[in-house]
C-alpha cells in the first residue's frame, strides 16, 4: 500500500475516531436502573444566587421527574469557560450551561444592546424586560445559533471598585485602569469617563489587580463578594452603571430527547426558578455591600446623572445597530 494511502486512512479513522467520542459524549448518560444524567455548568462561584438556584432547580427537576433526571452541576469553570460552555451545548457535549448575556453577544450582535450602561435603571423595568415579551423573544432567537433558550437570571447591577481612591464624582475615574469584559459597548463608555479600560478575562483580572497592573474592576455587589475582590481593592462604589443577566442555555440534542411531558416539567420548574432567583439576587445583594463594609471595603454613592450623561452622549452611535431593541426597552422604563 503506498504511503499516501496509508496517511489517508489514518486521518479518515482519526477523524471517525472523533466523531464518534463526540457522538458518544454528546448522549445523555443512562444508569443501569434507567436514571438519565446531564451535566449543567457554569463559570461562578456556588455560593452566589446563580449557583445556589442551579443547584435548586436540579433537586427540583430530580423530583419532579421521579428521579428520572439527575443534572450534575459543575460550577467555578469547571467544564470550561463560557464560550466552551456554549460550544459545548452547541455540539451536545454539554446539556445546560449558564452565560452572561455578553457572551451570547458574540454568536448574535441584539445581545449586545443588553449591555448598554442605564439602558435599565431599575429592578422593575429589568422584569418587565426580561420576564416579559423581550425576553422571551430573545430566547427564541437562540434557536438560530443551535442553542434552545430555558431562561434568563439575574446577575444584577454592576458597581466599580478600585484599589486608590474613593468614588465621588466622574472626575475621580479619570486616569483609573479599569478591568472591563471584552465588551465594546463596555469599553467605549468606561472610555468615555476617562478611565484606561482594559479587557481582560477574569481569571486573569484578579491576578492583575493583586499585582497593581489593574486598578479596579466593575461587577455586581454579589460577585465582588464571593469572588475575594475586598482583598485586592479597598473602594466599591454604587454606579449601577448596567443591568446584567444570565442565560440558562440548552442543548438542541438534549431538548430533543426529552419527551413533550418532560420538556413541559423543564419549563415549569425554570420558570418557577427564575422569580425566586431572582428575589435570592437581590437579597444577596444588599447583603453583599454590608459584607463588604464589614471585610473594610469604603462604599460611595456618587451622582449618577453625571455617568448617566456620559452614556447618553453615545446613545447616538449604539442606536445605528440597536435602535429598535433600545427603544422597546426604553419604554418600559417606570420612573
Amino acid at each position: 500500500m503506498k504511503r499516501t494511502q496509508v496517511a489517508v486512512l489514518v486521518a479518515v479513522g482519526a477523524f471517525v475516531a472523533g466523531a464518534v467520542a463526540i457522538w458518544h459524549d454528546s448522549k445523555p448518560m443512562v444508569s443501569s436502573d434507567g436514571t438519565i444524567t446531564l451535566r449543567m455548568a457554569q463559570t461562578s462561584s456556588e455560593t452566589g444566587a446563580i449557583g445556589q438556584s442551579m443547584n435548586e432547580f436540579a433537586d427540583e427537576i430530580y423530583d419532579r421527574t421521579d428521579g428520572r433526571y439527575k443534572i450534575e452541576v459543575y460550577h467555578n469553570g469547571q467544564l470550561g469557560a463560557e464560550i466552551d460552555t456554549i460550544e459545548g451545548c452547541q455540539m451536545g457535549t454539554i446539556d445546560i450551561a449558564v452565560v452572561n448575556q455578553s457572551t451570547l453577544g458574540n454568536f448574535i450582535s441584539d445581545f449586545q444592546a443588553l449591555d448598554i450602561p442605564y439602558l435599565i435603571t431599575s429592578t422593575d423595568q429589568a422584569d418587565r424586560v426580561f420576564l416579559g415579551e423581550i425576553g422571551d423573544s430573545f430566547l427564541e432567537r437562540l434557536s438560530g445559533v443551535q442553542l434552545v433558550g430555558l431562561g434568563i437570571w439575574e446577575s444584577g447591577f454592576r458597581n466599580l471598585t478600585n484599589g486608590k481612591k474613593d468614588i465621588n464624582s466622574v472626575d475621580d475615574i479619570k486616569g483609573l485602569k479599569i478591568r472591563t469584559m471584552e465588551n465594546q459597548i463596555h469599553i467605549a463608555f468606561w472610555k468615555a469617563l476617562g478611565a484606561d479600560a482594559t479587557p481582560m478575562a477574569w481569571g486573569e483580572a484578579y491576578t492583575a489587580l493583586q499585582q497593581g497592573a489593574l486598578d479596579g474592576q466593575e461587577n455586581p455587589s454579589t460577585v465582588i463578594l464571593t469572588n475575594n475582590v475586598a482583598q485586592v481593592n479597598s473602594h466599591l462604589a454604587i454606579t449601577e452603571h448596567a443591568y446584567s443577566t444570565v442565560f440558562l442555555i440548552m442543548s438542541p440534542t438534549t431538548w430533543a430527547s426529552l419527551s413533550e411531558e418532560d420538556q413541559k416539567i423543564f419549563k415549569e420548574v425554570m420558570d418557577e426558578c427564575s422569580q425566586k432567583e431572582r428575589v435570592l439576587s437581590r437579597q444577596m445583594d444588599a447583603e453583599a455591600v454590608e459584607q463588604l463594609q464589614e471585610q473594610g471595603m469604603t462604599v460611595t454613592y456618587p451622582e449618577k446623572q453625571p455617568f448617566i450623561d456620559a452614556a447618553s452622549s453615545l446613545y447616538e452611535t449604539w442606536e445605528k445597530d440597536y435602535g429598535k431593541v433600545m427603544s422597546d426597552i426604553r419604554a418600559l422604563k417606570t420612573n
